[in-house]
Order: C-alpha cells, then sequence, then structure tokens
C-alpha cells in the first residue's frame, strides 16, 4: 500500500472517530436531562413508598401470641423457675388483666400523638410536625424513588444547540409544622456538596460556582403562614404562594415558591419550583468547553415526600 493512500485512510479512520464520538456525546446529553418535577411523579412515589413498607414483615408486637409462646417457653431443665414465676405471677394476674381490659376497651389518652402512618380523615388531623422522609427509596439523577431537590438551566451548548442542564441531590432534609389548618412553619435544607448534573463535565465547575467549599448547604425558610383550610376533605391537590427567605452561598434573599401538595395516604407529596436570578446570590454561570452560552437565570425545583414525625 502506497504511502498516500496509508495517509488517506488514516484521515478516514479518525474522521470516523470522531464522529462516533460527537454521536455518542449528543446520545449522552440528549438522553440523560430529567423531567421537570410534577405532582402526579410525587403522588406515585408515595403510593410506591407505602407499598414497600407494607410488603416488609413486620416483627411480632409486645404482648401477641408469638412472642408470648416465645418468652413463656422455658429452657430444658428450668422447669422449677418456672413455677416459681407462675407462684409469683399469681398475686398480680388480676391486676393485669384488668390493665389489659382498660386498654382493649380504648383507655389510652386520647391527646396521644396520632402513629406516623395513621389514615388521616380531615385537614385538622394534619396537625403536627412532619419530616422529609430522607429515609426509603433511592436517588439517581434519571430515576429518584424519594426527596430530591435542584435546578435547571438553559443553555447552548457545542454542536448541539440549545439544552435545558440539570442538576439534583437527594441529600435534603427539613420539616414543616401544621396547625390548625395552616402551615405554620417550614424549614428545608440541601447539600450541595452532592449536587450532580446531566454531564459530569459540568459538576466541578457548578461546585466551584456555587462556593460549596465554604457554603455547602442552601436552605429555605417560610415567613408566612399558609392556609390549608379543607384540603383533604377536598381530595384535590392544593396549590400555594409560599414566601420565604432562600440561602444559597451564603446570601439570603426572599423568594415566593410556587407549589403543589397532597396528602396521600400517609405521606404529604409536594413539589415546586421558582425562577432565580444567579447575580442575586454571588453566583457567576459555570464556563465549560462544551456550553458556549448559558442563561444568568434557572429555575430551582423540589419533589419533597413528607411523613408524621
Amino acid at each position: 500500500m502506497s504511502t498516500r493512500r496509508r495517509t488517506v485512510l488514516t484521515v478516514v479512520v479518525l474522521l470516523v472517530i470522531v464522529a462516533a464520538a460527537a454521536a455518542i456525546g449528543v446520545w449522552r446529553v440528549l438522553g440523560d436531562a430529567p423531567d421537570e418535577v410534577s405532582l402526579a411523579e410525587a403522588e406515585e412515589l408515595a403510593e410506591q413508598l407505602q407499598e414497600d413498607a407494607g410488603s416488609e414483615p413486620a416483627a411480632p408486637a409486645a404482648g401477641s401470641d408469638a412472642a408470648e409462646d416465645e418468652s413463656a417457653a422455658p429452657e430444658e431443665g428450668d422447669s422449677g423457675g418456672a413455677g416459681a414465676a407462675d407462684d409469683g405471677a399469681a398475686g398480680s394476674g388480676a391486676g393485669d388483666g384488668d390493665a389489659r381490659a382498660e386498654s382493649a376497651a380504648g383507655g389510652s389518652d386520647p391527646d396521644e400523638a396520632a402513629a406516623p402512618d395513621a389514615t388521616v380523615a380531615s385537614t385538622a388531623e394534619l396537625d403536627g410536625t412532619w419530616t422529609v422522609d430522607a429515609e426509603t427509596g433511592e436517588f439517581t439523577l434519571e430515576d429518584a424513588t424519594g426527596s430530591f431537590a435542584g435546578f435547571r438551566v438553559d443553555e447552548e451548548l457545542a454542536r448541539i444547540g440549545a439544552f435545558t442542564a440539570v442538576g439534583r441531590t437527594g441529600d435534603v432534609s427539613g420539616t414543616l409544622e401544621i396547625a390548625d389548618e395552616h402551615v405554620t412553619s417550614v424549614e428545608i435544607e440541601v447539600d450541595l456538596t452532592t449536587l450532580r448534573t446531566d454531564d459530569s463535565r459540568r459538576d466541578g465547575a457548578v461546585q466551584r460556582a456555587l462556593g460549596t467549599s465554604q457554603h455547602p448547604a442552601a436552605t429555605f425558610s417560610l415567613t408566612t403562614e399558609l392556609d390549608i383550610g379543607g384540603a383533604v376533605e377536598s381530595g384535590e391537590p392544593v396549590s400555594l404562594a409560599a414566601p420565604g427567605d432562600l440561602t444559597v452561598k451564603g446570601i439570603t434573599q426572599p423568594v415566593t415558591i410556587n407549589i403543589e401538595a397532597r396528602l396521600v395516604g400517609s405521606v404529604i407529596a409536594v413539589v415546586g419550583s421558582v425562577e432565580i436570578t444567579f447575580a442575586d446570590f454571588d453566583v457567576t454561570v459555570p464556563q465549560v468547553p462544551i456550553v458556549l452560552s448559558a442563561e444568568d437565570h434557572g429555575i430551582m425545583e423540589f419533589l419533597l415526600l413528607f411523613r408524621r414525625s
């Protein structure tokens, strides 16, 4: 083979490799961006969460037949001890029986807090503290099955064109307080150090832009109570504008987050979003080679599943 033909063949092979790599890059970028958060998705996750919890075998409750049979069975060679225990229990049997009868008749304190998974029949029964469920479900950028928070930013990418960059994390904690059919308090914290985007090449730039080495968390605190009267009875989703203080990179700004919420069994499913301007939080738009330009504003969004504390 002549030198000329070898050179032409080499160039053709390189062009094929470059084209294939570009195609893979386009597929990777365009194929990974998750959809915007939706209440329908949150409701589905809340239902699945409760189904999974219900499928786990429960340990025998204290006082159940299984537990009593296990504890009553004497060990070999210990019949004398068992007899002594029976004699000692005889005098207290009547008292124990009375206590059990009182318990069976519903003698518990009526003001006792509702069980975490108790069915809620009215808005008034929502009173109490609800906590972001961070123990169940799994998080991946493409397929989260639990609570998460993140952002969406429109970009212009080289060789690709317009694209929406998405970053999310499943490391979210917080509580909401409900009293007299009002949400009286909301405190949410997001660990930004675990924020991941749809392209790993962008992650480092995002971390630097947010200054996570010095300000690892973003927080939101509700500043005005929200009226949710009749929310449970209506059976419909609740749409609210939630004013509060958003803190990013150590800077706090007032925002109003548009939220949707619905009670699904024993879980409150909440989704929300708000547009923010990066300069308000001293955040500079990250610069990476593949990004030709990016908007100076974006959408902060979240999907949260709350359980009664």
